[in-house]
């Protein structure tokens, strides 16, 4: 797996036990909702910067099922994993990462 640092990436967050993930954009802003396997209540909002729509990559993260209605797509995951969110430039990518030791 890449680490943030190699291509210049800027990590914007790192969460852990995720089971998919909700792809978003409203009122001209991109947004990732980030939530537990079977708990679709509680999720961990990503608002990304205003006034600039990213193109989102989704990498190394096996998924069972992807849903898209308009205007947002969900993707759930094959079983829970830690993921990191990474800017390149106009693209965010998402993507599985190693968990954190402690």
């Amino acid at each position: 797996m890449k680490k943030p640092s190699e291509n210049n990436e800027e990590l914007l967050d790192r969460v852990r036990q995720v089971g998919g993930l909700i792809l978003g954009v409203s009122d001209n802003r991109n947004w990732i909702a980030l939530f537990n396997e079977g708990d679709l209540i509680h999720t961990k909002t990503v608002h990304l910067p205003a006034d600039t729509l990213f193109d989102v990559f989704v990498e190394e993260i096996p998924h069972k099922t992807t849903v898209y209605e308009h205007p947002r797509t969900m993707i759930y995951f094959a079983s829970p994993c830690d993921v990191e969110i990474c800017r390149d430039g106009n693209k965010i990518i998402v993507r599985g990462c190693q968990p954190e030791e402690g």
